[in-house]
């Protein structure tokens, strides 16, 4: 059960995906030993986004973990999207104008149960190891990693 704080995350400068409206439709997920790349399409889209964590020099790991729930809701997640309505509302900010897909997690227990498995993971890299969810149509998918990603948008009809 994830007891972080959820922030907002805006990867995309132009987001077309509305978890609700026009939802996120995972294509694919790849990981080959070093990039670990998601693919996403808006429903009614020929679009692709891709997801790209590359492996850098300076960050051994592109990613190091991820994990990926196949369900409709998730009671945990939902709780701290309402727990973030309320802060909102409470601190007098504008209602965002769509239902986010993308967040980071802050004190997230996924990340605190990643670090008490991987006793090689370094200070340097824990400092800068973040929590990013994904709020596709049917899959919640997390992933933890040093990197932020790199986006590419194919707009060729595949």
């Amino acid at each position: 059960m994830e007891t972080g704080k959820l922030i907002i995350w805006e990867p995309l400068k132009e987001n077309p995906f509305d978890r609700f409206k026009v939802q996120m439709n995972l294509v694919s997920l790849q990981y080959d030993g070093e990039d670990f790349v998601l693919i996403f399409t808006a429903f009614n889209s020929e679009e692709k986004f891709k997801f790209i964590y590359k492996q850098y020099d300076f960050s051994f790991y592109a990613i190091r973990h991820f994990r990926i729930l196949k369900e409709w809701t998730r009671g945990d997640i939902e709780f701290l999207i309402g727990k973030l309505r309320e802060e909102r509302d409470s601190a007098g900010l504008q209602k965002f104008p769509y239902d986010p897909t993308f967040y980071k997690i802050e004190n997230s227990s996924f990340k605190s149960w990643y670090k008490n498995i991987d006793l090689s993971l370094p200070t340097s890299e824990d400092s800068q190891l973040e929590h990013h969810l994904y709020i596709a149509s049917d899959y919640f998918i997390d992933v933890l990693s040093e990197n932020q990603p790199i986006i590419c948008i194919d707009h060729t009809n595949r």
